[in-house]
């Protein structure tokens, strides 16, 4: 098994990369949300690796990270959760945002994500809850439950923004990451327009 590569980016694209080992060339599946955080071609670069095995297929999937070449292993062993639904659930979500949607059974939030149902949202809630503290610095104790009314306000005004933001196009990994971007540069009170209306700007 390969755990993880280490060589030169030869070739970029939207869902997959390759990079020369030592003048092996090696195809690694990707999630989208990396193509931004990715190195120049010709540049070296570290990927954490999961080999997937299917009847007729044999194929690698890459990470920058550890966590996320974990969770990515976590989904595939949820029943109707293959390859291409994993790497479309951790492109379209970071692991904060899905773990506050898994902990909230916030299925419109999972339903957002491309290739998830209402069905495989609610499988999701179920089967994730428990095993995504595993990956979290925050204790389960103090997130086992969760009431929207107990929230903190700012939290709702970052998911209300960033569901305004994919209500005007934009995918629910760059709404996400403009939102939070945004927060660092609102040290003062701020509501829900001005806080979408700086979150533009990062997008």
């Amino acid at each position: 098994m390969l755990a993880h590569l280490n060589g030169i980016l030869t070739t970029i694209s939207t869902t997959q990369v390759v990079i020369d080992v030592k003048g092996v060339g090696y195809l690694l599946f990707i999630p989208h949300s990396l193509i931004e955080q990715l190195p120049s071609i010709g540049e070296s670069v570290l990927f954490y690796t999961t080999f997937v095995v299917r009847e007729f297929s044999h194929s690698l999937y890459g990470f920058l990270n550890e966590q996320e070449r974990d969770i990515f292993e976590v989904l595939m062993n949820i029943s109707g959760v293959g390859p291409k639904l994993a790497l479309s659930l951790i492109g379209h979500l970071p692991f904060d945002l899905m773990q506050q949607a898994v902990l909230m059974q916030d299925i419109r939030a999972l339903c957002n994500v491309p290739g998830v149902g209402k069905k495989t949202a609610e499988r999701l809630i179920v089967e994730l809850k428990d095993k995504l503290a595993t990956f979290s610095q925050i204790e389960m104790q103090h997130v086992a439950v969760i009431n929207k009314k107990e929230v903190d306000p700012n939290q709702e005004l970052i998911k209300d923004a960033t569901l305004a933001l994919i209500n005007l196009g934009y995918t629910q990994f760059a709404a996400y990451k403009a939102v939070k971007q945004s927060l660092k540069e609102l040290n003062e009170e701020y509501d829900l327009s001005k806080l979408i209306t700086v979150s533009l700007k990062h997008i």
